[in-house]
């Protein structure tokens, strides 16, 4: 509490704010500055792009081509040149297939963006959960080295009076080096939870934030493991990316299969050398222009069974994660029960522990003489200790049904609206 008061008093000092962040603030944060979330919605923008591109197959393109040949019919030197205008007009079984190709993967990374969107809403909850419970750590050993290191300062007293030996002292202030020594791990892993928090939501790191404590209370109850499977396999972002995974291989292989697929161009040229066709199939040797309407039918393309194996290989990849995915959610949902039983009896039991606690630390305050100092001390310790464990059962809760939430496919905020979306009572 100490290291917190001089960090304080020294903002005070320069006139720096120290800003109180929210979890709903801190996400508003991250959604505008985060790397990771920005850098995906260029994804997507890119994809949008993609599927614009696909959708306007028929968009023209102009060519300007030169050369150089040498006829030896004339035994002369050419120099052909022109300009080719090409716009497709339809290409059977494989537009469509485009098209929808280039759907599916905007769908997969706007799917991926919302998963990306839960996710960081959980790490902020565990982040303001680790900071808040370094928060009390480093209270409570503080509390734990002032002891210590009073026990050790009266302990070198007492030696200089000839009332203890050194190897008292060297054991007490062991301890009481050990004490400070927690201490100081326990304010570094408090900053660095402060620090995360500013990274994941693009704050500057000079900036003081304080993070506020969440509350929550249980609700005693069982998970609805059928309600919470249900919601997961339907709504689950990663079983709705690879069963659009799964069915942009599908795509791809009917593009691949279709070899023997007519496509339809309208083509025109201006210059000396007119050439018409992919393949070009016929030259005009003129100075003018020509236009029409071209039909190409390939006949064979041996690549194409090395592309249609490999697409086949991968979609079934991806329908093995795919069913991992599901048997993980099975698992996850039926063993959800069982969890959410232990959190709840640890919470039982922090209450306890920290009532008892409190009740000790009252007893203490009351027959407070000097010779129990220590034992007040004691006391207060405990009591910080009680409240530290009960606030990491009540953050183990609510982490728990905010993960909860994210493996459904809802919004782990959900949590500071209601907590009992798949809790049933008795």
């Amino acid at each position: 509490m100490m290291y917190l008061l001089v960090i304080l008093i020294f903002s005070f000092a320069l006139g720096q704010e120290v800003i109180r962040l929210t979890p709903q603030k801190a996400y508003e944060l991250a959604w505008e500055n985060n790397a990771e979330l920005r850098k995906l919605r260029y994804d997507i923008e890119s994809a949008n792009f993609q599927l614009e591109e696909a959708k306007n197959y028929f968009l023209p393109y102009v060519m300007l081509g030169g050369g150089l040949v040498y006829n030896s019919k004339t035994e002369e030197w050419e120099k052909p040149f022109g300009v080719s205008f090409i716009s497709l007009l339809y290409e059977y079984k494989k537009t469509s297939s485009r098209i929808r190709s280039a759907e599916l993967l905007s769908e997969i990374k706007k799917e991926a963006l919302r998963q990306l969107e839960r996710d960081i809403k959980v790490r902020i909850l565990e982040l303001f959960a680790q900071a808040s419970l370094y928060k009390k750590l480093t209270e409570v050993k503080r509390e734990e080295m002032a002891i210590a290191y009073v026990r050790f300062d009266r302990a070198q007293q007492r030696k200089e009076l000839g009332l203890a030996t050194n190897l008292e002292v060297y054991q007490l202030e062991s301890i009481y080096r050990e004490k400070r020594k927690d201490l100081l791990q326990a304010q570094y892993e408090y900053n660095r939870a402060l620090l995360e928090i500013k990274k994941l939501v693009g704050m500057d790191m000079d900036t003081l934030i304080d993070v506020q404590d969440i509350d929550l209370k249980p609700k005693v109850g069982d998970i609805d493991r059928e309600k919470l499977l249900a919601y997961a396999l339907k709504n689950n972002p990663i079983v709705k990316i690879k069963k659009k995974q799964v069915e942009t291989y599908d795509e791809l292989i009917r593009q691949a299969e279709n070899i023997l697929t007519p496509r339809v161009q309208i083509r025109g040229e201006v210059g000396n050398t007119i050439r018409t066709g992919i393949p070009q199939t016929r030259a005009y040797n003129q100075t003018g222009w020509r236009a029409g309407i071209e039909i190409f039918v390939p006949l064979f393309d041996a690549s194409s069974l090395y592309r249609i194996g490999s697409l086949k290989a991968q979609k079934r990849m991806v329908q093995v994660d795919l069913e991992d995915t599901l048997n993980q959610l099975k698992l996850l949902s039926n063993s959800a029960e069982y969890r959410y039983m232990y959190l709840l009896a640890q919470w039982d039991a922090a209450v306890s522990k920290n009532r008892y606690a409190e009740e000790n630390l009252m007893l203490r305050r009351s027959e407070y003489e000097l010779e129990l100092a220590f034992d007040l001390g004691y006391a207060m310790a405990e009591k910080s200790e009680a409240e530290r464990q009960l606030m990491q059962a009540k953050y183990d809760l609510l982490l728990f049904l905010a993960r909860l939430y994210a493996l459904a496919g809802l919004d782990p905020y959900l949590i500071f609206e209601k907590s009992d979306e798949f809790i049933k009572t008795q």
